[in-house]
């Protein structure tokens, strides 16, 4: 027993030390609402009344009965005072100067009856005036602007470009969008500058257009030709497809030297009298798509006509060309 004593006491201590929760106080809160109710006495209307449930004084009785109550006018505003006229006020008053906006709201004249103005239009509103901006939003757009817009915005013209150089024959329309346009002119325009080839713009691979064709083999120069040795060669390799397994084998083993041996005196005069120097580019000139076709025409002088053109106008040795 002394145990469960002490252990109720110290149940107790926890209860008191602890805090109650949010439910246990609304619980509590709702009890005390509940209580209060039932201790206040419900309020009983013994008021006599009448028929109309209007409230008998209690001064009334046998010997002062009562008034009948009036009705009451259907229009508040006829009993408003009328407002006097506000003309025999001074104007140099300083009071009505003060109050002069308020009498004028009294003083103005009724408004027509709204029932028999016409219906107005509703306004409408058109698409581009959302589109309007205020100075704010103007200078916020402005801002927003991506390097791409504000580039194109302050790109020059073709006409723009050409009236300001000096060699306006040289602009093309690519250079409009360079990084500095009149600069790049001027560069072109200078002496001694490489032109960049044409093919830098296009968007399909670089000598794509060669393909399908075919490729020709490779031709000895004239005067290497001249000595003989692509004969030589070919007489050398058909005697070695008529050679047989045994002489090939034998062959690899010890080789014979001095096969394709030229005079000397052909060697020279080959290298050292007939060469010839093979086609190059001049200074300036960068190879482009489709070059080695195009007619050559640097060697050609005007007025010398060659013996083809001279055969094909019928024209007889010593004879002036026709006009």
């Amino acid at each position: 027993m002394p145990g469960v004593i002490a252990e109720q006491q110290q149940e107790q201590q926890q209860a008191k030390a602890r805090k109650p929760t949010k439910n246990e106080q609304r619980r509590a809160k709702k009890k005390q609402q509940k209580k209060e109710a039932s201790a206040t006495p419900a309020p009983t209307d013994q008021t006599p009344s009448l028929a109309d449930g209007t409230a008998i004084p209690e001064d009334a009785d046998a010997n002062h009965p009562l008034k009948p109550a009036e009705p009451a006018p259907e229009d508040p505003i006829q009993d408003v005072p009328a407002v006097p006229n506000f003309d025999d006020i001074p104007a140099d008053d300083p009071l009505y100067s003060q109050f002069a906006d308020v009498f004028a709201k009294f003083q103005e004249e009724d408004k027509e009856d709204p029932s028999l103005k016409e219906p107005e239009k509703p306004e409408v509103f058109y698409d581009d005036d959302d589109n309007i901006q205020g100075e704010d939003e103007e200078e916020e757009t402005q801002k927003r602007i991506s390097k791409k817009a504000r580039k194109a915005a302050n790109k020059l013209s073709i006409a723009e470009l050409k009236a300001i150089v000096r060699r306006p024959e040289i602009v093309e329309w690519t250079d409009t969008s360079a990084h500095d346009p009149k600069l790049l002119v001027n560069i072109k325009s200078a002496r001694n500058v490489v032109p960049v080839p044409n093919h830098w713009s296009l968007k399909r691979e670089y000598l794509s257009s060669k393909r399908g064709v075919e490729k020709a083999g490779f031709a000895l120069p004239k005067f290497i030709a001249e000595t003989g040795i692509g004969e030589m060669r070919d007489a050398v390799l058909e005697k070695q497809q008529e050679a047989s397994l045994k002489q090939k084998s034998r062959e690899r083993v010890q080789p014979k030297m001095g096969r394709l041996d030229i005079d000397y005196q052909k060697l020279y005069e080959a290298f050292f009298r007939r060469q010839t120097k093979p086609q190059l580019t001049r200074y300036g000139e960068v190879y482009y798509e489709g070059k080695e076709y195009e007619t050559n025409l640097r060697h050609l002088r005007p007025g010398e006509l060659s013996e083809e053109l001279k055969e094909a106008l019928n024209m007889p040795p010593g004879a002036p060309p026709p006009c």
